[in-house]
């Protein structure tokens, strides 16, 4: 029960991390617009993000040190080992003077089908 608490905690904060850095503005503009919502919310609104934003992503890092000790467990796997079960081939019975059981003829020529006209 503690597991999923805590792994439904860390979604909901990294989520949340991801919208606090998608709405700030930066260099480049932010998400919803540019350096004119520090205007119409005040320099305050920039330093509130800026410390929601901070904490937001030590949690991140503290939840997501403690989940990776929480389910490092060694007895629990993924997929458990098997003893690999191999066998050796048959061996083949070779003859005692290791000769082929058929010989070709020496200078034979192959014989040509038989073609009825």
């Amino acid at each position: 029960m503690l597991n999923g608490v805590i792994l439904t905690l860390f979604v909901v904060v990294s989520l949340f991390l991801v919208l606090l850095v998608m709405i700030q503005t930066g260099k480049g503009g932010g998400l919803l617009g540019g350096g004119s919502s520090q205007s119409v919310f005040g320099s305050s609104t920039a330093d509130v993000l800026t410390k929601a934003t901070r904490v937001t992503a030590i949690l991140f890092i503290i939840l997501s040190l403690f989940l990776s000790f929480l389910f490092a467990k060694k007895e629990d796997k993924l997929m458990p080992e098997t003893a690999p079960t191999l066998t050796a081939p048959p061996e083949e019975t070779k003859s005692e003077n290791n000769t082929p059981t058929t010989t070709p003829a020496p200078n034979a020529a192959p014989a040509a089908p038989a073609t009825t006209p």
